[in-house]
């Protein structure tokens, strides 16, 4: 018997941490800086994905024009502007990553059907295809796949759109993750860390490159 309750202890404590991480800790994850609203909301993006695909909404507030915003936005990638995110952690797994400081005219120019390399060394599964783009509103990626099954008149598997909302004379930045690997815990936490350095990085370089004097304070999401 005294054999067995280190180990029950040991299953109990672990089935205390996932009801913790699936009932408190996921939850704000999922909806980190979004209102009640903006989880609720369409998007664009998720009538191209499977419905009642599992997806997460996060957001922040930006104290400038959506003009402004869009093209920080616009240049993201690998090979592009990086993720504004930690480049550092991302360069330990093998991108080649490195985060613009300012807007560079030639990566501003995105269409449907082109590439933004999540990591090129890892080759076709480490890229996504925009699959909406519509300037100083939203940007929707997929994976290669997925752009395929939506060409074939199907439904994608998953996708990651960015959005932007005028919002109280500044925006509104949402982040729409929707359908597979959403859902997989290992990926949602390091995914969440990242993201929302992301859309704290995109909000420090609009502010930084705005004039003197035309921005309020930072919002505390």
């Amino acid at each position: 018997m005294s054999k067995q309750r280190p180990v029950l202890a040991t299953w109990m404590a672990a089935a205390g941490i996932a009801a913790v991480y699936r009932w408190v800790l996921r939850p704000k994850m999922y909806a980190w800086g979004a209102t009640d609203a903006e989880v609720a909301a369409e998007l664009p993006g998720d009538d191209l994905v499977e419905p009642g695909s599992v997806r997460t909404t996060r957001a922040i507030t930006i104290d400038a024009a959506v003009e402004d915003v869009w093209p920080w936005l616009v240049q993201i990638g690998e090979n592009r502007g990086g993720f504004y995110s930690y480049d550092v952690l991302e360069r330990l797994v093998g991108t080649r990553i490195h985060n613009a400081d300012v807007i560079h005219p030639e990566w501003q120019q995105l269409q449907v059907g082109d590439t933004v390399w999540l990591a090129q060394r890892y080759g076709q599964r480490a890229r996504q295809l925009v699959a909406q783009i519509e300037p100083n509103s939203h940007l929707v990626l997929m994976s290669a796949a997925d752009y395929d099954r939506i060409q074939r008149g199907e439904k994608a598997f998953g996708s990651w759109a960015f959005c932007l909302r005028p919002h109280h004379g500044g925006t509104r930045l949402l982040v729409r993750g929707s359908g597979a690997p959403v859902g997989q815990s290992a990926f949602d936490i390091v995914h969440f860390v990242m993201e929302r350095g992301m859309l704290r990085g995109i909000r420090e370089r609009v502010t930084a490159a705005a004039p003197k004097g035309e921005t309020a304070a930072p919002s505390p999401s």
